[in-house]
Order: C-alpha cells, then structure tokens, then sequence
C-alpha cells in the first residue's frame, strides 16, 4: 500500500537543483524499458535504482540501496521528526542553526532529511539533507553565503519527501 510513498521518496532523493527529476525519469524510462512485457520484482526494481542512484544515497558506501528498501519496503519501522531551526543574518550571508531529532526508530534506521528554506516571497528552496542514524539528535550551525532574499521559516520534509511521523 505505500509503493507511490516509496516511489515519490526515491524521487525526491535523486532530485538536484542543477538536474531536478532527470535522473528519476532516467531511473524509471530503465526500468520500463528493461522489464517491458516481462515480469518484474521488487529486487529487479532496487537495481535499477542502484544503477541511477546518486552518491548522496549511499549511506552505506557499497553503492547499494539495501538500507532504504530494507526499512521503507520490507521493514515497519516509521520515524519521528522533530526540527527546530533559526537562520541568523550575519556579515555577507546568514548562518542556519538547526537541531534534528529522529525518533522511534531501530538504532540502525538511516535517513536523509532534506531541510528548506522558505523565503519572505514564498519561494521554496532545497538547502541539503541531513544523514541521521538510529534515535538520534543532530546539532550543527552552517554558514549560507549569498542568500536569495530573506528566510521567512527553516523546514524539513516540506514535500513530505520522508515517509515519516510529523512532530
């Protein structure tokens, strides 16, 4: 029943501002090519994620994507966020102090929470991602050089790109 959640989260980790969904549509365009008329399984799926699979996403660093279709299609675990964040402008940009919080999870779960901004005129920018692993809290404080306006809020999960509990 989540096949369109896993779909839309592959998605959303493979998207870049430079290439936006060019490779998920290669990813996908692949896979439909590779399996057209044939039977296809969920192993036959994550390889060809694993062939279009950005090096962002290799939070295991074996190039495979086991980490996330083991917990998101095979497993039941379904984290919790909490996010607090505070953009500061200082001399020639700003510095983004956020506090992460990952929550109802095995130690092992992994995640790439991507964080935003939202500026005064509503437009909507992907900063990064931050790699959490198990129940966990990450801290950090970021300089942002040359901001496009001023940030109206810090978010996480804006295009509810994590299947995840809101908190």
């Amino acid at each position: 029943p989540k096949g369109a959640y896993i779909l839309h989260m592959i998605r959303m980790m493979m998207w870049t501002t430079k290439e936006g969904d060019e490779r998920f549509k290669a990813t996908m365009h692949d896979f439909v090519d590779s399996y057209r008329l044939q039977a296809a399984t969920t192993e036959d799926f994550k390889a060809i994620v694993e062939k279009h699979m950005s090096p962002a996403m290799d939070l295991d660093g074996n190039h495979k994507m086991d980490w996330f279709f083991n917990q998101y299609v095979y497993g039941t675990d379904l984290p919790t966020y909490h996010f607090e964040g505070d953009v500061v402008p200082n001399g020639s940009g700003a510095s983004l102090h956020y506090k992460l919080t990952q929550s109802g999870v095995s130690p092992d779960f992994k995640m790439l929470v991507p964080i935003y901004l939202e500026f005064a005129d509503g437009k909507i920018v992907r900063l990064g991602a931050v790699h959490v692993t198990g129940p966990k809290t990450e801290e950090q404080t970021v300089n942002l050089p040359n901001l496009q306006g001023q940030v109206k809020r810090v978010s996480i999960n804006y295009y509810y790109d994590v299947l995840a509990i809101d908190n």
